[in-house]
């Protein structure tokens, strides 16, 4: 999940700025540092309360995410982005404890604030949770302007996938349940409200079809081999809702993909 900047100022109102700010300080400097990573533009400092028979794993998935969000989709050229803070725990109260730091707590299983540069990843929930929130800030900083629905569903397949061959393999997931029940109720949105739809629709109340619908588009470009394809033109209309639908609809055509997403099995 990816806090967007205004709901951030929302959730600090009220809260002094200097605590806030050295509150965030302790609580990010009490989570051990277990290694950085640099690989192109990016910059990650990881630090983590995991078991120490896992760490190094952690870190090599980390490399991974950041090799294969860069293959598919990242600007390669310019300066380094600023570092990227990944904070990964294994127990709830752990989580918790840091997360509470930031305000309400938007979600058990991790979240992305790009005002602080800060990802919080609850591994021990899933470790699809820290591929899903280190996939946000890399996209934020190649594509500043990303739809939400383009944001959340790169997340959402970068969450369930698996290492294959020296890249990521994205599978079909429980979010399917969801996608297949609004298809059978006639209430999935259809590919232009999703090119048109905000950050309150993918994080509103319905957000968990809009997280399906987004994913599953993804997912049917992706195994056309056309998934980087369709970022990069989506990123050379930054802001431009028209020319993205227009965009989409040239990638996925919504009787097929209804008909394809009918079919999946989870």
């Amino acid at each position: 999940m990816r806090i967007p900047v205004g709901l951030l100022v929302l959730l600090f109102a009220g809260r002094e700025a200097g605590a806030d700010q050295a509150a965030t300080v302790k609580a990010i400097a009490s989570v051990p540092e277990l290694a950085k990573v640099k690989r192109g533009r990016t910059h990650v400092a990881i630090r983590g309360h995991v078991p120490r028979a896992k760490q190094q794993e952690m870190v090599l998935l980390v490399d991974h995410v950041i090799a294969d969000v860069e293959r598919r989709f990242l600007a390669t050229k310019g300066e380094p982005h600023p570092k990227i803070t990944l904070c990964l725990f294994s127990d709830d109260k752990r989580y918790e404890a840091v997360a509470a730091v930031f305000g309400p707590i938007p979600s058990d299983l991790g979240f992305y604030m790009p005002g602080h540069r800060i990802a919080l990843a609850n591994v021990g929930k899933s470790i699809g949770n820290l591929r899903h929130e280190l996939v946000h800030p890399l996209i934020d900083d190649d594509f500043p302007k990303v739809p939400a629905w383009l944001n959340e569903g790169l997340g959402s397949l970068y969450g369930t996938a698996r290492w294959n061959k020296g890249r990521f393999e994205f599978l079909v997931n429980y979010r399917l349940r969801d996608l297949q029940r609004a298809l059978k109720a006639g209430t999935l949105p259809s590919l232009d409200e999703l090119a048109a739809s905000t950050e309150d629709d993918v994080r509103g109340a319905n957000g968990s079809v809009w997280y399906a619908m987004s994913r599953y588009v993804l997912l049917y470009v992706d195994r056309q081999g056309k998934l980087g394809q369709l970022y990069a033109e989506l990123r050379a209309a930054p802001g431009d809702r028209t020319a993205q639908q227009r965009i989409l609809l040239r990638y996925v055509d919504e009787t097929a993909f209804r008909a394809w997403a009918k079919q999946l099995v989870y």
